[in-house]
């Protein structure tokens, strides 16, 4: 299944727009978690490209990235940002790999002590997981979107606020906010649903003469 990519617009601008009443708004959250993971139950596996934007509130300089994802529940993804600083994040599941061509150095550590690990619960589906750290809300149920946000039932979490938003049934758009100030918006076009992807998409080899660090006991035993 191949979608057209989507319309360049930021969450602010579609959840300002709704007009819901207190209790229309209370009705579509009471089953928010069951709408929200039958969207992400639609697909095992996940191909895209996106364009990521990130700023903060102690800079007015905007970050921007763009590249390709490749995801197979459960945790095997391989991120590949090609500009303007290529950069590769590749998962097996196990272990998480960071590799910076430019810096040509790779970090090893696995996928439990990684700190990605909220929007890789998201795009799981694992919404139990997510129901003990975040409270979820549906914003908005209007035509084609569907806008839902978390938000953290205790302090000390990483990210303070999520928005997933979600065209014809697809995730098109994935924000965060960090603890720090940081807002990140990742708009994903030419989503493919359940493509058939190998194995191997999801190995990495460190390219000759690439400085290894490894950053967690479990990866230092194995290898």
């Amino acid at each position: 299944m191949r979608l057209k990519p989507p319309l360049k617009r930021l969450l602010g601008t579609i959840f300002l727009s709704a007009g819901l009443s207190l209790s229309a708004q209370a009705d579509i959250n009471d089953n928010a978690s069951g709408q929200l993971q039958q969207l992400l139950d639609r697909f095992d596996s996940l191909s895209a490209s996106f364009d990521q934007v990130s700023a903060s509130d102690q800079s007015r300089r905007m970050e921007q990235s763009r590249g390709t994802l490749l995801l197979a529940k459960p945790n095997r993804f391989n991120w590949i940002a090609e500009e303007p600083f290529p950069q590769q994040l590749v998962s097996d599941g196990e272990t998480l790999w960071i590799y910076d061509p430019d810096l040509e150095q790779a970090t090893r550590r696995s996928v439990e002590t990684s700190a990605s690990g909220v929007p890789a619960l998201i795009l799981n589906g694992q919404i139990d997981e997510l129901k003990a750290q975040y409270k979820i809300r549906l914003l908005q149920n209007q035509g084609a979107n569907q806008l839902f946000e978390l938000l953290p039932l205790a302090e000390g979490e990483v990210f303070t606020r999520i928005r997933l938003l979600f065209t014809d049934g697809v995730i098109t758009e994935l924000q965060m906010e960090d603890s720090l100030g940081q807002r990140t918006s990742i708009l994903f076009a030419d989503q493919q649903l359940n493509p058939a992807i190998k194995a191997d998409a999801f190995n990495f080899v460190p390219p000759e003469g690439t400085d290894v660090i490894i950053e967690d006991q479990q990866a230092l035993t194995d290898g």
